[in-house]
């Protein structure tokens, strides 16, 4: 805790009261089964946006993998594809100029170097010859054989080189060969036999190997670059009747195009993600709830979100994406807490865009960007509504920041531009502006929750039971107006939302109606009947005036917060003035008869009305006993405040030390401006005798208490 905290202080130490009031009170947030309850309402919107999609458009216009196209289809959104069918095309042709893969057969080279070696030796028998052409060879004499077989070693030799030189392709033919052995200028015998001993002897030394051929083609075809296509708005990407390839039915789909069957895929991203959403709600409110002490209205969350998911889906029909977040926004931030406003139209919006936009990525960006914009724009456009032309003008205005974000999205994507969308935009934003403010009494009246201006409302002169307050008990209404003022200045100090401290205040005592001349601020210094009654009912009467003003709640239909200011703002507290009374009689007193039945402050709302009351009721009594010095006043409000920490009354509210400290200075500030002296330095006149009509100014002049004959 810090110093600043304690110096800022009044008073004396306040014992055990550490950096937070008594135990903080750990709220849960709802049960689980309106949790379930909101999942599955959620999910019911989310099933219903999706049919009537499907019903409404895709069923009519949608497009079948493999069938003929139902209607020309238009890019809607620039894209950068890789065009597979024409890749692979383009590597097919490219891959066949590939004939085949030649390999060198090591075994025939090494079959035919024995074979020159057998030739040069005059070994007939391992060349392997026909048996004809044996035996032709060796009945030539011995010259002309030996010479036959040494030319054949000597060509064979050269047909060898051929094929084992990298650097020459080997180009042995029939015809090369018959040239080769006219060159030897051999008898033309000769020259037939040395052409059959080669013909026989030479094979091929090569052959072709189909997997690296396969391989090579391979390797050259992934070479190839694909082929990259560009698309702008406008561009035709299938006309009608023509088959829809599997590469197209991505495209469309990627435009936003829908296929004909029905999108189970979404109902199945409905059912799959939608149950987490009160967890991520959960989650990123925890702290705020504790704080506030409000527990989350799961199924009005719910609702407001998938009426937001709703609005999007019909604005989408108009080409004006984003307005359902703004529909989100407005219910959100004007009933909720701020921080659990965020999240809800951050979440709401994200998943919304996914319902809505189906798949279609480009799409769910741009909503779903537009969506955070507004959530974050929200936090701050939507503050301090305090009329409905103010409030129109604050939604429409984040509407314009949603549409701004919307368009430079489509700049920055490239997508259609114009002028011709403002007006769309301009009509989607009102109309919807419009709605928000149209809906809101209808969502105050059906899941009693309060927008600030119906805190306004309740808190106007003209409020019915106000009026009554008024007419019939003058005193407790001029008390509330004065708890009202007080604990507005306060809760302003504290960052707290004072509209709904001002309008608790003046209602906190409605129960008072009843039996106006029970209560000392209605009896006007006139007989009070607690004078001739036992303190028993004295009391019985006093506290009943908290179940008596839940009833007038509950008959005029006061919001549920507001009630628990009436039956908070007393906690567990005694009559301590009619204890003492039954106690002088010599009776044994039974404390619980003369005890509020609470229950204690839960929210920092009722607990600062318990101070503000207690503090200024104290005051008031101490004024009209005599008191007429402020540092009374200082020691009142410090006294008061302590004795309801020490009571444990504050025990579940999580006022922190600077809370505290800020809450006395700014009573004491406020109290002394009310209760403040008049007194003056009395004139001594020259004259013994003052003429008459000095006398009667005297009398008369303001801020004067001089004592008078």
């Amino acid at each position: 805790m810090s110093s600043s905290a304690n110096s800022g202080s009044r008073g004396g130490p306040h014992g055990g009261l550490k950096k937070k009031i008594g135990l903080q009170r750990q709220t849960e947030g709802g049960s689980p089964d309106l949790r379930s309850l909101s999942v599955l309402v959620l999910v019911i919107f989310a099933l219903n946006v999706i049919f009537m999609k499907w019903f409404l458009e895709d069923r009519n216009s949608g497009f079948l993998p493999g069938q003929a196209s139902p209607r020309t289809y238009f890019a809607l959104l620039p894209l950068k594809y890789v065009d597979e069918e024409s890749t692979e095309m383009l590597r097919s042709r490219v891959g066949d100029t590939i004939a085949g893969v030649l390999v060198r057969d090591g075994a025939a080279m090494d079959r035919l170097n024995k074979k020159i070696e057998a030739m040069r030796a005059g070994d007939i028998s391992s060349l392997a010859l026909s048996p004809g052409l044996a035996d032709l060879i060796k009945e030539y004499p011995e010259a002309p054989r030996t010479m036959v077989l040494k030319e054949s070693a000597r060509l064979s030799e050269a047909y060898l080189r051929a094929h084992t030189d990298v650097d020459r392709a080997p180009q042995w033919s029939p015809e090369t060969l018959w040239k080769e052995i006219e060159s030897l200028s051999l008898p033309i015998e000769e020259s037939n036999i040395v052409y059959q001993v080669l013909n026989e002897v030479l094979s091929p030394l090569t052959h072709s190997d189909e997997e690296l051929t396969r391989i090579l083609r391979q390797e050259i075809g992934d070479s190839m670059q694909p082929v990259e296509r560009k698309i702008a708005p406008g561009d035709v990407l299938v006309e009608k009747g023509q088959i829809i390839t599997k590469q197209a039915a991505r495209l469309l789909e990627t435009q936003g195009y829908a296929m004909l069957s029905f999108p189970w895929k979404q109902v199945l991203f409905a059912l799959l993600v939608i149950p987490f959403w009160p967890l991520w709600v959960g989650l990123q409110t925890r702290k705020s709830r504790e704080d506030t002490d409000d527990s989350t209205p799961w199924f009005y969350l719910s609702f407001i979100v998938g009426l937001s998911w709703l609005a999007e889906y019909v604005s989408s029909l108009f080409y004006v994406q984003g307005m359902g977040s703004l529909f989100l926004a407005g219910c959100a931030y004007l009933t909720l807490p701020p921080h659990t406003a965020l999240q809800l139209v951050l979440g709401g919006g994200i998943i919304g865009a996914l319902v809505v936009s189906g798949f279609s990525t480009l799409h769910i960006v741009i909503v779903a960007l537009m969506s955070i914009a507004g959530a974050f724009a929200g936090f701050y456009v939507l503050a301090d509504a305090h009329s409905r032309g103010r409030l129109w003008r604050q939604l429409f205005m984040l509407g314009v920041v949603q549409t701004a974000t919307g368009l430079v999205l489509r700049y920055a994507f490239n997508l259609s531009f114009s002028a011709e969308i403002l007006l769309p935009f301009a009509l989607g934003i009102a109309l919807w502006s419009t709605l928000v403010i149209a809906a809101l009494p209808l969502l105050e009246d059906a899941f009693d929750v309060l927008s600030p201006l119906r805190l306004i409302e309740l808190s106007h002169p003209s409020n019915p039971l106000l009026k009554r307050l008024q007419m019939e008990a003058a005193g407790t209404y001029h008390h509330s107006l004065m708890i009202g003022t007080l604990a507005e200045n306060v809760a302003d100090r504290l960052g707290m939302n004072a509209n709904l401290m001002k309008a608790g205040a003046y209602f906190h005592d409605i129960g008072k109606l009843r039996r106006p001349e029970a209560f000392v601020e209605n009896q006007m210094g006139g007989e009070n009947i607690h004078d001739e009654l036992k303190p028993s009912l004295s009391a019985l009467i006093i506290i009943a005036h908290v179940r008596e003003g839940l009833e007038l709640a509950s008959e005029y239909h006061l919001p549920r917060v507001i009630r628990s200011f009436i039956a908070e703002h007393h906690g567990t507290t005694v009559l301590s003035y009619f204890l003492r009374k039954a106690e002088n009689s010599g009776q044994p007193v039974p404390i619980d008869q003369f005890r509020y039945p609470g229950p204690r402050p839960k929210s920092r709302e009722t607990g600062l009305l318990m101070l503000v009351d207690s503090v200024e009721a104290a005051v008031r009594s101490e004024f009209k006993g005599g008191s007429e010095s402020l540092l009374d006043v200082d020691e009142t409000v410090n006294r008061v405040i302590d004795s309801k920490i020490a009571e444990g009354q504050l025990d579940d509210v999580d006022f922190t030390l600077r809370d505290i400290s800020v809450i006395k200075e700014t009573l004491f500030t406020s109290l002394r401006t009310v209760y403040h002296t008049r007194k003056v330095k009395e004139i001594k006149e020259k004259a013994t005798e003052m003429p008459e009509k000095r006398k009667q100014e005297a009398d008369v002049s303001e801020g004067s208490n001089a004592p008078r004959k």
